[in-house]
């Protein structure tokens, strides 16, 4: 069974599948959730610092709440798909029926790939996913590709240290060995000697190669998939079977040299953890594979920016600064001493800095909000104004960005919805800073090049 909701959605049990409605089921999926948060930071850190999983939200009458993260859990032979917010065609759209896993992994790739927050150094993500039409199964093309690149760049290899009898010595000899075993047995010519080789054959790559075999199983209608498996396995004869689980990881220590290695150590990581889940039930693999939209979403827009004004601009994510200016916005002081961490800086060579503040939240038209005084301040809140404010008087600039996400299929707003606003500086000077709300087109369905060139288009237009 597949149940294919949104964001922020209440799934009551009834709609839930009939292994997942009992309490004991409840409890079992949120241990397994709670495994998978606990690994989360080995794709993106999503600034969360509760050690409870917040994936889901469980209450008493065992309803589920979807929460702020899109993606796939399987878990026990029945998967739930949650679809980000923007996939609604408005506000009040709640029907699914449309979505496909097709279209939430295209959206996927291409976040990833301009996202600055995450780990995805070596590959092209686009690379022939055609065939890929679950969540799985796009990790399983992503993993054996960084593998596949890895081993081209070249292999790892690592110093092991090895023990054993030789008739000459070599590396360390054990002194107290050969007068107590050897010379009392006459075995004059045998010397106990620790050695290092520099060996293929180590404990890393029989990670790999577990990796691969049990992916494989996982993998069988990806002929691609299974094609690039074979061969790197054929190139891994040498490396012994060792069955791995997920603590050998903790064990590799990698040097700066290495780097490359990372991620496909994360990710291992993770495709052991859940192939030693206890929640595999009747052969049907349980996995979680879930993003934070927030976190997607400012990286994407940030890689989006690096990419279109690499030679005009320096994108920084999230700099940390100190306000220690006293400003006050109406009758009220703003705090000294702030620390600020905007999204996204772009400081242009010609034009100097901008602040950009992504905001994922769903918002009515700019047109509409123009118009209507209430829904403005219904939609936008104060505090994302204040916060704006305070990056602008630090920054010393008049001219800030609100950028929010649009839905599927609505017209591009093109043109800014600009709010000024009135502050007063310590000096007793008023100053207007004029606040840019700013809605993107992020989802890409069938023309690709065309939602690009109208992001491109907007984003270009605010420098």
């Amino acid at each position: 069974m597949n149940l294919n909701y949104y964001e922020y959605t209440c799934i009551k049990n009834s709609k839930l599948p009939d292994s997942w409605q009992s309490q004991n089921a409840l409890m079992e999926m949120q241990n397994f959730l709670q495994e998978n948060w606990e690994q989360r930071l080995i794709f993106y850190n999503d600034k969360e610092i509760s050690g409870k999983q917040q994936f889901l939200e469980f209450d008493g009458q065992k309803n589920i709440y979807t929460k702020n993260y899109i993606g796939t859990i399987s878990f026990k032979g029945h998967q739930l798909n949650i679809f980000p917010r923007v996939f609604k065609t408005n506000k009040n759209d709640i029907d699914t029926d449309d979505l496909s896993l097709n279209l939430l992994i295209k959206n996927l790739v291409n976040w990833i790939e301009y996202s600055t927050k995450f780990d995805y150094p070596y590959i092209n993500l686009k690379i022939d996913f055609s065939h890929t039409h679950d969540l799985q199964e796009l990790f399983i093309s992503l993993y054996v590709r960084y593998v596949q690149a890895a081993l081209k760049r070249s292999g790892f290899y690592k110093y092991e240290e090895k023990t054993e009898d030789l008739s000459t010595i070599r590396g360390r000899f054990d002194l107290r060995d050969y007068y107590c075993n050897k010379y009392a047995k006459s075995k004059f010519d045998k010397f106990s000697c620790t050695y290092s080789t520099f060996e293929f054959d180590n404990l890393l790559n029989q990670i790999i190669k577990y990796t691969l075999k049990y992916i494989s199983k996982l993998s069988k209608t990806n002929s691609t998939n299974q094609k690039i498996i074979r061969k790197i396995l054929m190139r891994m004869s040498d490396v012994s079977d060792k069955k791995c689980i997920p603590s050998d990881c903790d064990k590799i220590k990698l040097s700066k040299m290495q780097n490359n290695y990372r991620i496909i150590l994360s990710m291992s990581k993770i495709f052991l953890m859940n192939s030693c889940s206890s929640y595999n039930v009747d052969k049907n693999e349980s996995f979680c594979f879930l993003f934070p939209t927030e976190v997607l979403f400012e990286g994407f827009v940030a890689g989006f920016l690096q990419h279109i004004l690499s030679e005009e601009a320096i994108v920084k994510i999230q700099d940390k600064e100190i306000l220690s200016r006293k400003v006050y916005y109406g009758n009220e002081e703003i705090d000294t001493n702030i620390t600020l961490r905007p999204d996204i800086v772009v400081n242009h060579k010609e034009k100097g800095i901008f602040i950009l503040d992504t905001k994922y939240k769903e918002t009515s038209t700019l047109s509409e909000l123009a118009h209507n005084t209430r829904l403005l301040k219904d939609e936008i809140r104060s505090g994302d104004i204040y916060q704006v404010l305070v990056y602008a008087i630090k920054n010393g600039r008049d001219k800030v960005y609100l950028l929010y996400p649009q839905f599927r299929q609505e017209d591009i707003d093109l043109t800014p919805f600009v709010i000024p606003i009135p502050i007063i500086l310590e000096d007793g000077k008023e100053k207007i800073i004029n606040i840019h709300f700013v809605r993107l087109p992020i989802v890409f369905e069938s023309d690709v090049n065309k939602t690009k060139e109208n992001l491109s288009k907007i984003l270009l237009s605010l420098f």
